[in-house]
């Protein structure tokens, strides 16, 4: 376990921007982070949208990488928000806007995962429901009537599928 120290005693690693072409070249980078990012995201929505959802949960590790590039390049430009202000990159009124644009992708994809689990969710549900019903023992109630009750077998499901 590490000892605690004090936030004002610890050395800050983040890359400061002191120079126009450091201010120029961060937003590049955080560009170049987003022309990885939005196509894995824009693959991922169609695939979810298809319903080819082994083949879109195989882009997860590559968009977490590409995820995670491009929130360290936000949070740099976010500390170093006054030099970026102050040396205005040209490149950065194209960042804001991609970053726009992203962020409606970023909405689109969530809506159509989010709908992709509601619909596997109930797919499992109702398997369950299934197959708890043919598992389930047949009793007979006084008049002679019968009478299911709630089958409480375990619902096992291969992979391999």
């Amino acid at each position: 376990m590490r000892p605690k120290v004090p936030a004002s005693e610890r050395p800050d690693l983040r890359p400061k921007v002191t120079r126009p072409d450091e201010a120029e070249a961060l937003v590049s980078s955080a560009l170049a982070a987003l022309d990885v990012l939005e196509p894995l995201i824009e693959q991922e929505t169609e695939l979810f949208r298809k319903g080819r959802v082994r083949e879109a949960l195989s882009l997860a590790m590559a968009k977490n990488e590409a995820a995670q590039d491009y929130t360290r390049c936000l949070e740099t430009l976010k500390s170093n928000a006054i030099a970026i202000g102050r040396f205005q990159p040209s490149n950065l009124e194209g960042l804001k806007d991609r970053h726009e644009a992203f962020a409606r992708l970023m909405s689109l994809n969530m809506a159509v995962v989010a709908t992709a689990r509601t619909v596997s969710e109930g797919l499992m549900r109702d398997l369950a429901d299934t197959l708890g019903q043919n598992s389930s023992p047949k009793t007979y109630l006084r008049g002679g009537g019968m009478h299911r009750k709630a089958g409480t077998a375990p619902l096992a499901l291969s992979k391999a599928v």
